[in-house]
């Protein structure tokens, strides 16, 4: 009896394809600035997918941001700042300084009451309608804030989280990969973080930078007096000092940003606070009391960074991914918050048009608006740093003193300045209607 014929063996399997979803939206990037990104684009309807990197633990007020009533009211729109676990603290009145030496009795006031802080705020002062110029922000407390809204939205099916980072981007397939194999099909990717990638080296090709070769030695101060709500701005020949004030009951405490040398700042940071203390009330003559450190201090490099392009194809810059300013004015976070409220505004236009996501004409609406915010933003924080630091330092000096006096005796001068400061840095804020979010409003259902 024959045996039977040996079969033909059966083909090798194949390797196992990649899975492959299709996701509306990718925001690459961690922190606040992704989260919150990710936050307005679920609010305007769509369905986002976000690699939720972990935030650093931060000691509550060792860093802070100073943030504009529209901020507030974006952030309350998406219910983060009603849920703060610490106080912010109003500023309803600016003071700005040529150096200690040079203080006059009349330096530059912006005070909220003259029309400075736009709109009324009812939430201070037990119920009083003060105007504010900024509200004063722990990045910790806010992060965690951010956190616990994004928590909600991923429960509620809004937001998807990504469980490995995206590690290349097709822009021709709009096809993302992800550290796990995974493969994403979207319609756009927005980034929010300045590191290099592959996909972003068109769009952030050629971009301009400075690098300020200065440090930024933050953390919190506890004064001799009360700070009354009062933001100072000293410009130091070492660079410009800021005193915002912080809550607290005695409302002594002040978070210090001080521009210096990066290797002072980096010293400064490591010797007895006792020491930090005195070198600060040297460098501002006495003139603002007494200083005790409270906690640690931190130390951050300053640069300048602006994405030649905010826009390419489908890949879209946001915040620092698109731009980095000097921290003097307290407007980069409020920067990054304008680029998400307007991208979500644009995008939920888009969808109201009948167009696809992703139309090139309506994206031109949001880079143009956005680039142009943030290159005057950047123009201003970097002439300031240079012009009181280089070497007009002493002219640039007198003319703050001398402008401080006429403003505080001229009303024509004293209107004309609160008309400018009203209508703001941002370019969005003149002559062009805010996003809904930033006006306080809830898209449509």
């Amino acid at each position: 009896m024959k045996s039977p014929a040996p079969s033909a063996s059966a083909p090798a399997a194949s390797p196992q394809e990649p899975s492959l979803e299709t996701l509306p939206l990718l925001v690459h990037g961690g922190g606040n600035s992704a989260k919150i990104t990710a936050l307005c684009l679920a609010a305007a309807g769509f369905g986002v997918a976000l690699h939720d990197a972990p935030a650093p633990n931060l000691p509550d007020w060792q860093s802070v941001l100073a943030l504009s009533p529209a901020s507030r009211r974006m952030l309350e729109t998406l219910d983060i700042w009603q849920n703060l676990d610490q106080p912010s603290a109003p500023i309803t009145d600016m003071q700005v300084y040529a150096r200690a030496s040079d203080i006059s009795p009349d330096p530059l006031l912006f005070p909220a009451s003259l029309g400075f802080g736009t709109p009324k705020d009812p939430n201070n002062r037990a119920g009083e309608a003060v105007e504010i110029l900024a509200h004063i922000t722990s990045l910790s407390s806010l992060g965690r804030a951010v956190s616990g809204a994004l928590e909600k939205q991923i429960q509620d099916g809004r937001i998807r989280r990504l469980t490995a980072p995206i590690v290349d981007f097709s822009p021709l397939d709009k096809l993302a990969t992800l550290a796990d194999g995974t493969r994403v099909k979207t319609h756009l990717l927005i980034d929010t973080q300045k590191s290099a990638t592959p996909w972003r080296q068109k769009a952030a090709a050629r971009p301009l930078r400075h690098n300020y070769q200065a440090s930024a030695l933050v953390g919190q101060l506890r004064r001799d007096r009360p700070h009354a709500n009062l933001a100072q701005q000293i410009f130091l020949p070492s660079g410009p000092l800021a005193l915002l004030p912080l809550p607290g009951e005695a409302a002594q405490n002040v978070a210090m940003v001080w521009s210096l040398p990066k290797a002072r700042a980096e010293a400064l940071a490591q010797v007895d606070p006792a020491l930090v203390a005195h070198e600060l009330q040297k460098a501002t003559d006495g003139r603002f009391g007494t200083f005790a450190v409270e906690g640690a201090l931190a130390v951050q490099d300053l640069h300048l960074q602006l994405a030649e392009n905010f826009v390419d194809g489908p890949v879209v810059l946001l915040g620092d991914g698109a731009h980095v300013v000097h921290p003097l004015a307290g407007q980069g976070f409020n920067l990054t918050l304008r680029d998400a409220s307007l991208l979500a505004e644009v995008l939920y236009e888009t969808r109201q048009l009948g167009l696809a996501v992703g139309d090139g004409a309506m994206l031109d609406t949001y880079e143009k608006t956005r680039r142009a915010d943030a290159k005057l933003t950047a123009a201003t924080t970097h002439g300031l740093a240079n012009l009181f630091s280089g070497p007009m330092a002493k002219l640039a000096q007198l003319g703050l003193a001398i402008t401080g006096q006429r403003v505080s005796k001229d009303a024509s001068l004293r209107e004309q300045m609160n008309a400018q400061a009203n209508s703001g840095l941002s370019v969005t804020e003149q002559g062009q209607p805010m996003a809904r979010l930033m006006r306080g409003e809830k898209f449509d259902a």
